[in-house]
């Protein structure tokens, strides 16, 4: 229920040995390296920075070629659906298990045939395009019966194919029927272009070439040495031929799932010997010696001594040095909480993972966003059904970590969703004939316990203020005239409310205004202490009056738990009416559809809205009181994990077991 405890860790070791420590590190995920030259600032007296490795380059080439191969399998082969994924078990794999496989399947054969694959499929591609834009050609010349190069035979005449618009057609024909011996024939008309015949006599050619340049006569050159049908034949046998092997080549791309199920290993594989050649940055070498410095959880530090001497024996030079406070900004945060706890730190890691030296906010914040979520849901049905959802999806499907824990986040807030459905009385939108709240009658009832509830949650908020100024920074006046005023001048306000309304005829209310104008000058004197000048401390004072504001609105923003689950409820109960007016026979028919598509829409907004807001007011409303956040999360020196789990060989063994 905090955050890791952190120390550093410096290694000098025999250079030869550089590829069994980097391999056990990697193989044991606890660490995370930084420059070795930050750890002791005279190293450099000592030794240089390493180089980059050798193989880095032709480690990136391999990355490269493997990503490809994915990548173009990725369009062919077939992948299985959602659920069927979800079902198929998560596969994991030690860094010795994806070496061996690597080393043995040979991939690189695979990729050199896909590359010959990918570069028939272009050529195949563009081979049917040229041959569409022929097809498309020859489709309007298929109709004149001859071949065309004897036009190019004649002695006395000159024989032309072209085209012209079909507005121009009518006028050309008038002119060519003024020009002796001459011929014109429509080979085929589309809506806007007509294929023409024409044949002139030679000593008319100029004559005749000005009347088809002003009709925009285009003339065509036919390329082939054919008739044009039997082209336009052979040209679509070629294209149903290339068809027919493009066809070919993507079932066998299809059918090679074995292969890029294969190449996802290596691709983790090649990614995790990328971190490690990558590593390199951080070293530093001599001749003969290499030095390497990085984070560790304080409880992992005697397993990190055991995993160096399983790869060194009893040549290395280990020490731990403890986090200074002057490091607290650079050292990475790693939570730690019970898990009941650990799904809801995704919301913190959103928002921002708190400073090495800061509380964890997660257990804290984590039965105030529960019972938040369960209040804007508000209902037995939709809890029970999402908690029951959640749990036959854990054991039935298998889920990465990250997913797994929001799951599991859902299902716990299930559990306050029913307790407020028994509560308000509310099954489905349907009202129980007892009930502790209505949502009907009661609304000033429920808003009060809205407010309250926000009243609590802003009340711990300052009170873990109170608590970090007081005994971690041991500033006890700010904790007092800084977090403890406002905690008092909450309290005079609920004084004043209950003195007002509640017990109108004592004195109660009169105590809460005098406690208020305390509170007030605290709030005053509380605010002076950030200036630096005699000004600034008076201006800083008076600007701390307009906290004032926020704190209200705070209060007001908790009103979105009786409005949400009241509207849902309603919502719910709106559904009910309406299928209630069916027809008896239409109930149990079109009615049961219509109540799980209508329900279930409301079950969607109902959570959507839960979730949002329930992150709202944690963020902006119990933050803000005592949190600061901007941490940097430990980062783990291993591989990516993009397409297998990557686990240590420890770890194998104890699942073994």
């Amino acid at each position: 229920m905090a955050i890791e405890k952190m120390q550093k860790f410096n290694l000098i070791t025999f250079s030869s040995d550089q590829d069994a420590v980097m391999e056990q590190l990697q193989d044991f995920q606890q660490i995370e390296l930084f420059p070795a030259n930050n750890y002791h600032k005279e190293a450099s007296s000592f030794f240089n920075q390493m180089q980059e490795h050798p193989e880095a380059d032709k480690i990136e080439n391999q990355i490269g070629n493997v990503s490809w191969a994915l990548s173009f399998l990725d369009q062919y082969v077939e992948k299985p659906s959602m659920i069927q994924s979800l079902r198929q078990p998560l596969r994991h794999y030690t860094l010795r298990q994806l070496s061996e496989y690597a080393h043995t399947f040979n991939w690189q054969d695979v990729y050199s045939d896909l590359r010959k694959q990918d570069k028939r499929l272009r050529t195949i591609e563009q081979e049917r395009q040229d041959l569409s834009t022929q097809e498309n050609e020859l489709n309007q010349w298929q109709y004149f019966d001859e071949d065309p190069a004897v036009l190019e035979k004649f002695n006395a005449a000159v024989g032309l194919l072209g085209t012209i618009p079909n507005t121009e057609l009518n006028h050309l024909k008038e002119e060519m029927s003024q020009l002796p011996n001459s011929y014109l024939e429509i080979i085929h008309q589309t809506s806007t272009t007509s294929y023409l015949l024409v044949l002139i006599l030679k000593e008319k050619r100029e004559e005749a070439h000005d009347i088809l340049n002003a009709a925009g006569f285009q003339e065509y050159d036919y390329p082939y040495e054919d008739k044009p049908a039997a082209v336009l034949k052979q040209i679509k046998e070629k294209s149903q031929q290339l068809a027919a092997e493009e066809k070919s080549i993507k079932s066998r791309l299809k059918a090679q799932k074995n292969n890029y199920e294969s190449l996802g290993l290596v691709a983790e594989y090649l990614d995790g010997l990328r971190v490690r050649v990558n590593s390199n940055q951080y070293l530093l070498e001599s001749d003969y010696t290499m030095d390497l410095s990085g984070w560790v959880p304080t409880k992992q530090t005697e397993q990190l001594d055991q995993r160096i001497r399983q790869a060194v024996g009893e040549d290395y030079f280990l020490e731990f040095t403890e986090v200074k406070e002057d490091e607290y900004s650079e050292t990475p945060v790693l939570l730690k909480n019970h898990k009941l706890v650990k799904p809801f730190e995704g919301l913190v890691e959103m928002y921002s993972l708190p400073q090495y030296w800061e509380l964890d906010p997660t257990p804290f914040m984590m039965p105030f966003y529960a019972l938040a979520f369960g209040l804007m849901v508000a209902d037995f049905g939709y809890g029970l059904l999402l908690f029951v959802a959640a749990a036959l999806a854990k054991r039935f499907l298998n889920f990465k970590s990250g997913m797994k824990r929001n799951i599991t986040m859902f299902q716990i807030g299930a559990v306050p969703t029913m307790m407020w459905g028994l509560v308000y009385g509310n099954i489905f939108g349907k009202q129980f004939s007892f009930q502790l709240l209505s949502t009907n009658s009661d609304i000033t009832e429920i808003l009060v316990m809205s407010m309250a509830f926000g009243f609590i949650q802003i009340m711990f908020g300052l009170g873990l203020k109170f608590y970090l100024l007081w005994w971690r920074e041991n500033e006890k006046i700010k904790a007092l005239l800084q977090a403890g005023s406002w905690m008092f001048f909450l309290v005079s306000i609920a004084m004043i409310a209950a003195g007002m309304t509640l017990v109108p005829e004592t004195a109660l209310q009169t105590v809460g205004t005098v406690c208020l104008i305390i509170s007030l000058v605290m709030i005053v004197i509380g605010g002076s202490l950030d200036g630096n000048t005699v000004i600034g401390r008076i201006g800083s004072g008076l600007y701390s009056i307009m906290d004032l504001t926020n704190y209200l609105s705070d209060l007001i923003s908790y009103t979105r738990l009786m409005a949400l689950g009241v509207a849902g409820g309603s919502i719910g109960a709106a559904f009910n009416l309406i299928l209630s007016y069916l027809p008896i026979p239409a109930r149990f028919t079109i009615g049961i559809v219509l109540f799980i598509g209508l329900h279930g829409l409301n079950i969607f907004l109902s959570y959507l809205s839960a979730y949002v807001h329930g992150i709202r007011l944690q963020y902006l409303e119990f933050f803000n009181k005592f949190y600061t956040g901007g941490g940097r999360a430990f980062k783990p020196f291993k591989s990516n994990e993009s397409y297998v789990q990557v686990i240590s060989e420890q770890k194998q063994q104890q699942g073994d077991e």
